[in-house]
Formats: structure tokens, sequence, C-alpha cells
């Protein structure tokens, strides 16, 4: 709900801009950087923030509105974490005594290993609504990677354990027509299950294409000078996240129990904070 109110406000506001460029079109001194306006003025930026760090070309292409391309990526290390194994939800059934459950219930939590990786070419077209007035509305799209976050445990291969175990209890499931839960890693109200090779291999996919809108304060191209700052905020629209393991199945909720399904349930947009420095070349 959050999401749609900021894009109608960002929307009215872009339209409101679009008409107040309109109806100022016959005042020449009103231009943002010369009679023309259109290609006659090119910088190149870098910027950073939380859609990633990169770089842009910025041009005039009206006398109120200039269109940046580049390309961002957020690359960062390994995250790790533990996980709890949910193994342990069985005690005191009479699947317990299997020697595989028993061996999966050794283990309370398990390490993993979160790799965010987000990349993206972007081009967006900024209305500067206001002459002389470095406030400014964007719109426009990110296009790129799908996978956001990928997990996978840390020691290759180490949880065959959880692999036998979560086996043994689909086999209960349709032989005695129980609905006992998988085995595995828990997130939440999703359980991250281990493959054939005993590894948890999942990634968080978005949508390729991603339209953005925001706001911003500063400069893209400088009037007087060589360098210029801006600061924008917005939201890249990427689609509701969806977790796919290695073989392209995509990981269903195992229960209602508010985690992380909950979170990623209204998280269709990522939110973009960017600062950069330009510098104009002509």
């Amino acid at each position: 709900m959050k999401i749609k109110i900021f894009t109608l406000a960002i929307f009215t506001a872009l339209l409101s801009a679009v008409n107040v460029s309109a109806q100022s079109q016959t005042d020449n001194n009103s231009k943002l950087h010369s009679p023309d306006g259109l290609f006659n003025h090119l910088s190149i930026g870098i910027h950073t923030g939380l859609s990633g760090s990169g770089i842009d070309v910025t041009m005039p292409v009206h006398r109120l509105v200039t269109v940046r391309a580049g390309y961002s990526g957020l690359h960062i290390g390994e995250i790790k974490f533990k996980a709890i194994n949910t193994a342990e939800d069985y005690a005191g059934y009479s699947l317990v005594e299997d020697d595989a459950v028993r061996r999966a219930q050794m283990s309370d939590k398990v390490e993993l290993a979160a790799k965010p990786n987000f990349w993206n070419m972007f081009m967006l077209a900024e209305v500067h609504p206001f002459t002389n007035d470095s406030f400014h509305f964007t719109a426009g799209f990110y296009v790129g990677s799908k996978n956001f976050i990928h997990f996978r445990n840390t020691n290759d291969g180490a949880l065959d354990f959880l692999y036998d175990a979560n086996n043994k209890v689909m086999d209960y499931n349709r032989a005695f027509n129980t609905h006992f839960s998988p085995i595995g890693l828990k997130f939440g109200d999703y359980v991250f299950t281990a493959d054939e090779r005993g590894n948890i291999d999942v990634r968080m996919k978005t949508n390729v294409f991603k339209p953005y809108l925001g706001v911003g304060v500063g400069k893209h191209i400088a009037q007087q000078h060589r360098l210029s700052f801006a600061l924008d905020l917005g939201l890249i629209f990427w689609g509701s996240p969806k977790f796919i393991l290695n073989n392209g199945k995509e990981i269903k909720s195992s229960g209602k129990e508010a985690g992380i399904t909950q979170v990623f349930s209204w998280l269709d947009a990522w939110p973009s904070l960017q600062v950069k420095v330009a510098y104009k070349i002509f």
C-alpha cells in the first residue's frame, strides 16, 4: 500500500512538472542550459548508493529535461549467518527413531552464506519543473540481473544428512498419508531443503526489466562550473521476489507463520538512494 501511494504521488507530481514546463516554453530566459537545450552538453559521473555503484553519462534533450544512462552494480562479499535446522521439530514423534532423522537432529543450526549480486544498465529522464532550481523528478528503467541474492551452505556437499532425513520424511508422508513438513533450514515460514549433492542452493530472483520513479536534488550537469553533485531517492520496481532452487523449482511457503514471506510479499520495489558527482565535458 505504501509503495502504491508513493508511486501515485510521484506520477502526479511528474505530470504537474511536465505541465509547468509546457506553460513556460515561450520564456527563453528559463531554459536550463542554453537556448536550444538539445544534446548541447555532456557530463560523465560516478555514483554510489543502495542500488550499487557505477558510472553514467548525462545529456539535455529539452530545456527542462535531461537523460541519464549508465551502469550500476551492487557487489558485496559473502554474508555468513546460521539458519535453524527443522529436524528439531520432530522430537517426540515415532519418526525420530529413524537413523537419518536422528543424525539430522545432531546439528540445530547450519551456517550459510548470502552473496548479494545486483547489477543493471539504466536509462532515466529527469524533469526540472522549476527553473534555476536543483529539484527534479525522475522516471525511467533499469535492465539487468534477475538474481538479487544467492544463498548457499559454506561447506560444499556437507548437508547430505539433511537430504537423507528429508527423503525419509517424504517417504513417511506417502506411506502413511501424513503431512509432516520438510526437513531443512528454516527462514521464517520457508524451509530450504538440501539437494542430492548435499547443498542448499537458493536464489532470490526478480524481474529483468525494472521501472524506476523518484525525486532528487542537485545537478547532473553543472551550469556554471565543471563539477556538479546530486542526490536521488526513488524506487526500483522489480516485481514480487521469488526463491528458486538450483533445479529451477520455486520454493513454496510451508506455513502461515510470520517470517520472510510476510516481508517479501510487499517488497516488490527496491529503495534506491544514490549520491553522484559529475564532471561536465562540454
